[in-house]
């Protein structure tokens, strides 16, 4: 059921930042309901217990080397308690989440909090893990609570991942049980802005959209780059194309192949990476074209690993049509050539998590033409199918 709110209209009618417009209803929402910002002060307590009452909540405010979250919650003596950073499907920015962690004052319990659609709450939490050990920053006692992913950082500093449908749900029970009524219905209207961004909408184009050549390049870039990867891997032997073909699916393109015994569709696949986050190239394996529980059983490690590589997939189009994908994982500010060669890399470890370990039987290289014998007394027939009104003969010359 599509949701149909003003917030959620508005969204579709016009090239409005979602974003901006969901942080400015929240900081609007925290500042005008005393039972809202109560309980989100109360949601934060489940990590700084000492959070104060009567958080001073500030909007777009610049921070330490130029970041801007999105919302700063301040306390009485101008100390920062809580910085808040609104994503629906936007990527992390370069300060995100190290810049914000810095910008924490020392000698005060603090916590950057991520809020996030539920279905991309792992995949961000695993992003924000990845890049503080990258700039060494310990992260530790991680604990998934029923609300949120929380872990510490040192100092009395917390980090934190929660959804937007648990964090709403909480200022909406507080707004309900004190009787604040149209604090209720700002946030049902947040609620039905979240409902849109987390359906497949089609968003009003904006003028740097369609005017950004580097967008253009990038899908022609990701629809190609799989032929290359498919080719590269074939010429390595982790995997064949006999019997299969290449297949535009909706959402994107690739090639199907053989691994061993299992055969997989490798193509870019725009609907996973917007779903999920990781990357825009997969490896499917479909239940139509191999034993999907077989596979998912091989690839118990690849399930576990953090982040994960390996997911379970399932369309609403068809009931019980479920899939197991994996994602290749694209290195950044390399050639393209970089790219195929790690990516292929990739294949293999999934061909040995596979368990794949015999040979690959030798494809059959066409011989250059100028190289063939062409005497007409010397062919072989290799195939001959007749049928009634003629026949078929498939023959070579011997070199």
């Amino acid at each position: 059921m599509k949701s149909d709110t003003v917030f959620g209209h508005l969204v579709r009618q016009f090239a409005i930042s979602p974003e901006n417009l969901a942080t400015e209803a929240l900081s609007f929402i925290l500042r005008t309901s005393p039972a809202a910002s109560s309980a989100f002060t109360n949601f934060v307590r489940q990590i700084v217990s000492d959070c104060p009452d009567g958080m001073r909540f500030e909007t777009q405010q610049v921070g330490v080397e130029q970041s801007i979250p999105d919302m700063k919650c301040v306390d009485d003596v101008g100390s920062i308690r809580v910085i808040v950073e609104n994503k629906f499907w936007a990527g992390l920015t370069e300060n995100q989440p190290v810049t914000y962690i810095r910008d924490l004052p020392a000698g005060v319990s603090a916590l950057v909090l991520f809020v996030v659609p539920e279905a991309r709450l792992q995949i961000v939490w695993d992003e924000v893990l990845e890049r503080c050990q990258k700039n060494e920053i310990s992260v530790r006692d991680v604990r998934k609570l029923t609300t949120m992913i929380t872990g510490g950082i040192g100092q009395g500093h917390y980090l934190a991942a929660t959804s937007w449908t648990v964090l709403l749900d909480a200022l909406s029970t507080a707004a309900t049980l004190t009787g604040q009524i149209e604090s209720r219905n700002d946030i049902a209207q947040l609620i039905g802005l979240c409902k849109t961004m987390e359906e497949e909408e089609f968003l009003p184009l904006r003028g740097d959209e369609l005017t950004n050549l580097g967008m253009a390049r990038r899908i022609i870039t990701f629809s190609d780059l799989p032929f290359g990867i498919v080719k590269e891997a074939v010429n390595q032997g982790l995997c064949d194309r006999q019997g299969v073909r290449e297949v535009a699916l909706r959402y994107g393109s690739g090639s199907y192949v053989r691994i061993g015994e299992y055969t997989a569709w490798v193509g870019f696949h725009a609907n996973q990476w917007q779903q999920l986050g990781v990357s825009p190239i997969w490896v499917n394996f479909y239940p139509d074209r191999c034993p999907v529980a077989e596979v998912r059983n091989h690839l118990r490690q690849f399930r576990n690993t953090s982040p994960p590589r390996c997911f379970d997939m399932e369309t609403r189009d068809y009931k019980n049509y479920k899939w197991v994908a994996v994602p290749i994982l694209l290195p950044v500010g390399v050639e393209k050539q970089r790219i195929i060669e790690d990516a292929v890399r990739q294949i293999r470890e999934l061909r040995d998590e596979l368990d794949v370990r015999e040979p690959l039987p030798a494809t059959l290289t066409p011989m250059p033409t100028d190289d063939l014998d062409t005497n007409p007394e010397n062919p072989e027939n290799v195939l001959e199918i007749g049928a009634e009104g003629g026949s078929l003969s498939v023959v070579r010359q011997r070199n």
